[in-house]
Order: C-alpha cells, then sequence, then structure tokens
C-alpha cells in the first residue's frame, strides 16, 4: 500500500462521515477508561459517537480546553493545539476501535479486558489548520491492516467548519 498516496488523497476527503456511520452511540470518558488504558490528564478522547465494523472506522470527539497548561507555550500569542496531540488522539480512538472489533461488540458493557498496545511509528502525517482551544473537533480512525501483532491505523482530526485539520498513519503493536 502507497501510506503518503492515500494521506494526500485523505487530506480533504473524509474517511467517514460520523453522523453517517451505521452503529450510533454516544460514551463518554467513563466508558472510554474502561477500554483503555489512558487517563486525564493524557486521555484525549472525550466522546465515542460512532462505529462502522465491516468497514473498521470509529469517530469520536475532543473539545480543545482552552485552560490546557500546554496554551501557556504553544503558542502564548496565538495558541495552536500540537500535532504531536492530534496523531495521539487519533491513536487513541484507533485503541478504541480495537476493543470492539477484537471483542465483536458495538457496546461497552461489563469490566472489559484492556489491550496492551504501543504506538512504534508514524508512518506519515500532514497538518493542514490549526487546532484551536475553545473549539470541538470530531476525530475519524480507520484500521488499514492487522495482522494480529501490528496494525496500522488511518486517522484525521476535523474541525468544526468540516475541514480535515490533521491526517496521519501511525503503526501500532499489540503486547
Amino acid at each position: 500500500m502507497d501510506y503518503d498516496q492515500l494521506l494526500r488523497k485523505k487530506r480533504k476527503k473524509l474517511i467517514a462521515e460520523p453522523e453517517n456511520l451505521p452503529v450510533r452511540f454516544s460514551y463518554e470518558k467513563t466508558d472510554i477508561e474502561k477500554i483503555v488504558p489512558h487517563r486525564d490528564p493524557f486521555l484525549l478522547v472525550d466522546r465515542l459517537i460512532g462505529l462502522d465494523p465491516e468497514e473498521k472506522i470509529i469517530a469520536g470527539e475532543a473539545y480543545i480546553d482552552p485552560e490546557l497548561p500546554l496554551f501557556k507555550g504553544h503558542f502564548p500569542d496565538f495558541p495552536v493545539y500540537p500535532g504531536c496531540m492530534q496523531i495521539e488522539m487519533t491513536g487513541q480512538l484507533g485503541l478504541c476501535m480495537n476493543y470492539f472489533l477484537s471483542n465483536n461488540v458495538t457496546r461497552i458493557s461489563g469490566n472489559p479486558e484492556i489491550t496492551p498496545i504501543r504506538a512504534t511509528r508514524v508512518v506519515g502525517a500532514y497538518y493542514l489548520q490549526p487546532v484551536i482551544p475553545g473549539k470541538t473537533v470530531r476525530i475519524v480512525a480507520q484500521l488499514l491492516e492487522h495482522d494480529g501483532y501490528f496494525g496500522k491505523v488511518i486517522g484525521q482530526v476535523i474541525n468544526e467548519d468540516g475541514a480535515v485539520a490533521c491526517v496521519s498513519i501511525s503503526e501500532v503493536c499489540f503486547l
């Protein structure tokens, strides 16, 4: 697969429209904490909003809080949410998707086991628009491939105006 070509294609074209995903839900942070190891202040996904298990796509949202300490230095006169944090957002969303796909479910219930996973590399990324504080972004991720040990996920961070702010492909290792 030509990942650079895929990244270029997804700079403007959405992976999916979150409101058109076949499985709709609204899971908040307390639910997300049941399926991922991240916690505040590093849990970056606020809500899960939809899933397409067949296409291996998941969508979520995150509010970019203007009170985050990182805005004191990135950048004081023009605060911008860092690109590396945007990639982390899509990775966390991909981890949420892993829960649904590996358990063949569309709901979070009981006390699920959290899958140990580690990011191994960023295959590529484009930063197209700034993500600014005080806004809610949509996040969409799609599993591109998975061999049981390594997987690749493409993700997009989408600003409130519907424009793609960041598109990235990351590789993860399932431990």
